[in-house]
């Protein structure tokens, strides 16, 4: 009896020291760093896809933008977490466009999503901390500092005035920007039948510069890989058979939120 009793007593204990640990744990969930240490991963090149974040006052919404994953892609989950730990979460699908609004605090949520694909791989592709909203943070609370604005600053980043091609030779390129990845693709023209050289530079805020010929022919791509998880510059010269060169596009990209500047 005397060995049943004293059994129970070390279950009884045990038990009582897990519901502390366990206590212990939930005060440091939400008690924890902010912003919540996540690695985002990259995905392999045919599952890539893309979310760009808009912020307006308290509310931040998720557009889905495409990318080389889509058909595969389930769906990407959306999770805004608030400096005081509570979390709003919403889903996008598959289609370019979709979009989820959450509610935020305005005060530098952190915004992380989550793309599920249909073969069961799941990828952290995004990790952002949005901006301090003035007005709308009680006073205690700090401006969060862009970590962008010093690469925003840079020379390199300005870009170069671009001449305007006359409309019998017009010349369309657009740039897309594919989570680390900026893909450039020839989109045809009254000129297409003349070019001659189609250069496309990625200049970054160091002042290194990258040149690719692009193809005249519509869908022909250029790949660069983004210098950094802020903006890189996309410049395009164009030649034609006559002898005549334009610098017809100059364009600075933003890369983390997936924005034009």
């Amino acid at each position: 009896m005397a060995l049943h009793m004293r059994t129970w007593r070390w279950v009884l204990i045990g038990a009582t020291l897990v519901l502390i640990l366990a206590g212990f744990s939930s005060v440091a969930c939400d008690t924890g760093d902010f912003p919540v240490p996540v690695t985002t991963v990259q995905p392999p090149a045919n599952l890539t896809v893309s979310v760009q974040l808009n912020q307006e006052g308290k509310y931040t919404t998720a557009i889905f933008r495409g990318g080389h994953g889509q058909r595969l892609l389930k769906e990407i989950q959306v999770e805004v977490i608030h400096p005081d730990g509570s979390k709003d979460s919403g889903v996008i699908g598959n289609v370019v466009g979709d979009s989820v609004m959450l509610k935020g605090s305005g005060c530098g949520d952190q915004v992380i999503a989550t793309a599920n694909f249909k073969n069961g791989m799941s990828y952290v592709i995004l990790n952002e901390k949005m901006q301090y909203i003035r007005g709308i943070c009680p006073a205690d609370y700090s401006p969060t500092v862009d970590p962008c604005e010093e690469i925003a600053r840079s020379p390199s980043l300005k870009p170069d005035p671009v001449q305007e091609i006359p409309v019998n030779k017009s010349v369309v390129i657009q740039a897309n920007v594919d989570i680390s990845r900026i893909e450039v693709q020839f989109r045809g023209g009254f000129g297409q039948n003349m070019i001659k050289t189609l250069q496309v530079h990625r200049i970054g805020p160091d002042g290194s510069k990258e040149t690719q010929s692009l193809g005249k022919n519509i869908g022909d791509e250029v790949v660069f890989t983004a210098t950094n998880n802020c903006m890189d510059r996309i410049a395009a010269d164009v030649s034609f058979i006559d002898g005549t060169m334009y610098h017809f596009y100059d364009k600075v990209i933003r890369i983390s939120r997936y924005m034009y500047l």
